[in-house]
């Protein structure tokens, strides 16, 4: 089974993730735009029991940015690192970028497409979806 590794900016919180990343979301809501600080978040929904903190000197803070659902982040850099929601507690969403670079994961749609930034030019063919789109 593959581990990949990820960590926040800074270092202070790390985690590893167990098997593959699969059904990997370009997000272009509101939250994940400004929550990231960039067009879109990339998010990947993995089971709990395959994701494991390998390290916390105790920055990890979290913001219920929608009812139920809360983005965790590191206090000390504020780099995103995951977000749970409550009506889905066998998952935890990853986000992309804190994981090493090495990691295999294949992007299959851009979601919440309706609601992207005016300037956001998406250049690819990948499928689109105003909202949600299918279940993970």
């Amino acid at each position: 089974m593959t581990v990949v590794t990820g960590q926040c900016l800074c270092g202070a919180f790390r985690f590893t993730v167990e098997g593959p990343l699969e059904n990997v979301r370009l997000c272009h809501c509101d939250f994940c735009r400004r929550g990231n600080g960039s067009a879109y978040s990339a998010n990947c929904k993995v089971p709990v029991e395959r994701f494991a903190v390998v390290g916390d000197e105790g920055t990890l803070r979290s913001f219920e940015s929608t009812p139920g659902g809360r983005r965790h982040f590191c206090g000390t850099c504020g780099s995103p690192v995951f977000a749970r929601v409550d009506s889905d507690p066998e998952h935890i969403r990853v986000r992309l970028g804190t994981l090493e670079r090495e990691a295999a994961a294949e992007i299959v749609a851009h979601v919440w497409v309706g609601s992207k930034a005016r300037w956001d030019r998406i250049a690819d063919g990948l499928p689109r979806y105003e909202q949600s789109g299918p279940s993970a």
